[in-house]
């Protein structure tokens, strides 16, 4: 499975009502080791990011 596709599958994961912090802190360490590891580029890593970033924001509304 591609790198991309297990980021969005955690993004989308995160995105009901019962994610957890903890999840989102894997989510976030996986985008870091895909790029780490060369698996994404720096564009996709502030892609992937800025859509943490969006569900972090949602979740504490």
């Amino acid at each position: 499975m591609s790198a991309h596709i297990k980021i969005d599958e955690a993004l989308e994961g995160l995105e009901h009502a019962a994610s957890t912090s903890e999840q989102a802190l894997a989510a976030q360490r996986m985008i870091a080791d895909f790029l780490t590891d060369r698996s994404i580029t720096l564009l996709e890593f502030d892609h992937y990011c800025a859509r943490l970033n969006k569900v972090a924001r949602k979740e504490a509304a």
